[in-house]
């Protein structure tokens, strides 16, 4: 489409050239204007075809599709959605610290203003009301810095600085949220795997079945009847295959999400190898794991640093009921329109003779005196100059005392005081939730530990049951109900048994963790 147009507007460009030609030069220029017209396709056809060609390249660029453990870790970590919140929160933490710290520097701050007047109004070179218009450009420039304020400036530099520890706590528990997510996600797509293909290898196995069962059933060693049955077994083990299936891609889709990972069908992870659990007794308990997280947990450290700030606050909302004393500075300057000339010269001294008046009232005796003046130098009195010469610098202290406002400021110290308790039991809180989380970690740990160990026999002893049905349904002994018994009964220690491998493996990675190991396979 982009060729079309251009190609359209070519040519129309050239035929108004040659139709304002003159004729002897129009045939010459049609000859011409089929070589530019030729070339101007060919580099236009090179430009369409580079972006395109980017284009192409860009959506065939191979994607990775397996992942290991430590890759959906690592890429997880950079590119986790709530992770860069969480980043953006410590971004504004230092932020607010930084502007702590800055409140204590002199604050300076310049203005002006433009006024007309129409009317009367006073003139600034007397002081006299004139009828006139007037315009009046002000400048001013103010400077404050504080000198006492209750100590309220020192206590938020500390308390900003603590919010800001808690900030970076913060992020480091997000990042281990993150990471124990994609463990758990990690293991439930290759716990899903497991499961699939079990029930493949069931349905599998129940084909099989029937084919021999229908075989029986044409010699008439068995009734229709059970034809019918694992018929319907197969069928069973189909919804089987589809809901481990979608436990799979369900699996897959967290996962993809924790790592903000798009458009990837064929996602895969590598299996790593993990043993089955073993019957000895683990070798730590609940509380000496509760020992050691307490005290490297970043949660843990959020909460004490949060408490620290809630106390200093106390001290910040009781600065406001002490005296507030600040130092300040100004500078001011204007131009007014009416003072149009100056004196810059007060010049040379001129007498002159003049009549004050007359003897006898008559006009032939005048009576006159001396009179002696100055004729001033003046020159125009420009705008710079005006600022220059109006210029006005002041000094001050201010002293605010405060009397009553309305117990605003005490409500302040009480609110403080509680914020602190809050984060006081904030700290009990979270050590509690963090304790309720290793003790649970520990209880389902053992309690998968010993029901692999539990499951392991009870499989090895379905697994019996059910070979000596599967003889005896094949001879015509056993009828398909007992059959299908035996083989549920089966199927489901299989599944019973895989899952309580990888429950028991989650959970102890969780106890790793919370001891400062890394999580590995």
């Amino acid at each position: 489409m982009i060729l079309s147009l251009l190609r359209y507007n070519i040519e129309t460009n050239l035929v108004g050239l040659i139709l304002n030609l003159h004729p002897k030069y129009r045939l010459r220029m049609v000859d011409q204007s089929k070589k530019i017209l030729l070339a101007a396709m060919l580099c236009a056809g090179l430009l369409a075809y580079s972006p395109a060609q980017a284009q192409t390249q860009d959506q065939n660029k191979p994607q990775k599709t397996t992942w290991t453990l430590q890759e959906c870790v690592e890429y997880g970590l950079q590119n986790n959605l709530l992770l860069k919140q969480s980043g953006l929160n410590r971004e504004l933490a230092f932020i607010n610290a930084k502007q702590a710290r800055n409140n204590v520097l002199p604050s300076v701050n310049a203005s002006t203003s433009y006024s007309f007047n129409s009317g009367l109004n006073n003139d600034p070179t007397t002081g006299v009301l004139v009828n006139s218009n007037t315009r009046t450009n002000n400048i001013q420039l103010n400077a404050n810095v504080p000198i006492f304020n209750g100590f309220q400036l020192h206590n938020s530099i500390k308390q900003t600085y603590l919010n800001y520890q808690a900030s970076l706590s913060d992020l480091e528990k997000t990042q281990n949220d993150v990471l124990l997510n994609i463990v758990s996600q990690y293991l439930e797509i290759i716990l899903s795997d497991e499961l699939l293909e079990a029930a493949k290898l069931q349905l599998a196995s129940s084909k099989d079945q029937a084919a021999r069962t229908q075989k029986l059933f044409q010699a008439g060693s068995v009734a229709e009847n059970n034809v019918f049955e694992i018929n319907s077994q197969i069928a069973t083990d189909e919804v089987s295959i589809i809901n481990a299936q979608n436990r799979r891609d369900i699996a897959a889709v967290n996962l993809m999400q924790l790592l903000d990972l798009q458009n990837l069908p064929d996602f895969k992870v590598v299996k790593p190898d993990i043993k089955d659990p073993d019957e000895d007794v683990i070798a730590f308990d609940a509380d000496n794991v509760f020992d050691v997280a307490q005290q490297r947990m970043p949660e843990i450290k959020a909460a004490d640093l949060r408490a620290k700030s809630a106390l200093v606050g106390i001290r910040v909302s009781q600065g406001a009921l002490m005296p507030q004393l600040s130092l300040g500075a100004n500078f001011n300057t204007a131009h007014f329109n009416l003072l149009t000339d100056r004196v810059v010269d007060p010049g040379p001294e001129v007498t002159t003779i003049q009549t004050i008046g007359y003897v006898d009232g008559g006009e032939k005796y005048p009576v006159k005196t001396a009179i002696t003046r100055r004729q001033p130098v003046t020159e125009d009195y420009t705008y710079f100059t005006q600022l220059q010469d109006n210029r006005g610098i002041g000094v001050f202290l201010n002293l605010s005392i405060p009397v009553f406002n309305g117990f605003s400021a005490r409500n302040g110290v009480l609110r403080s005081k509680i914020n602190h308790k809050n984060a006081v039991l904030n700290t009990e809180i979270t050590r509690n939730q963090l304790r309720q989380t290793i003790q649970q970690s520990y209880a389902d740990a053992v309690a998968a530990q010993k029901r692999f160990s539990a499951m392991k026999k009870q499989l090895e002893s379905f697994q019996l049951t059910f070979r000596n049905a599967e003889i005896r349904f094949n001879n015509g002994v056993l009828n398909s109900t007992d059959y299908n018994v035996a083989r549920n009964n089966f199927t489901r220690a299989q599944l019973d048994l895989i899952q309580a491998k990888y429950e028991y493996t989650f959970r102890l990675k969780v106890l790793d963790f919370y001891q400062g190991k890394k999580i590995t396979f």
